[in-house]
């Protein structure tokens, strides 16, 4: 009885760790909702994981060139709002904010990936690409809205934060990818 009991509480906790994600992402709770917790870091590292094999295996044309390029430079974006965080003096909310991020861009990477399987046979290729880029671009102003909400600011700053480091991190991207011109 204990065992089921303990079942219980594990799936009680997280179905609210992933409502509490979702109202991130809606943009009515923000990164304070979320525990400072080593293992909801862990949770939502494993969200980034299971997002990239989504992707990878989902929907290979989805335009991603080198996944392990892309990775690492989605891991640097972490650590440039890692930065900002110390940068602002608010390192004590370091985790919730970077498993805020993380988890919630993760969710919304799956969200996309499955707009895009279960919605292409439905409708035409051009719809399909709109609906998932307009989730892809919604990423912004949700990171904007926790990176605000973490460092105490107005969210157009944080926007304005998020904004930045997607530029970054797309021009480091193709910058990759692109071999240098001889």
């Amino acid at each position: 009885m204990m065992a089921a009991e303990h079942c219980a509480y594990c799936d009680r906790t997280l179905q609210y760790l992933l409502r509490t994600f979702f109202d991130i992402i809606m943009l009515r709770k923000g990164p304070d909702s979320v525990p400072a917790s080593m293992s909801v870091l862990a949770f939502a590292i494993g969200l980034l994981l299971l997002s990239f094999f989504c992707s990878a295996m989902l929907s290979p044309d989805s335009g991603s060139d080198d996944l392990g390029l892309s990775f690492l430079v989605t891991i640097a974006s972490y650590l440039l709002f890692w930065l900002v965080i110390a940068v602002t003096g608010y390192s004590h909310r370091l985790v919730p904010t970077i498993s805020s991020i993380m988890a919630c861009g993760s969710l919304l990477t799956i969200v996309q990936v499955a707009v895009q399987v279960f919605l292409s046979p439905f409708l035409s290729v051009n719809l399909v690409f709109i609906v998932a880029w307009l989730i892809q671009i919604w990423k912004i102003p949700v990171k904007g809205h926790i990176i605000a909400r973490a460092i105490g600011r107005h969210w157009y700053f944080g926007i304005a934060i998020a904004m930045t480091i997607f530029v970054m991190q797309y021009a480091a991207y193709l910058a990759l990818i692109r071999p240098a011109p001889n």
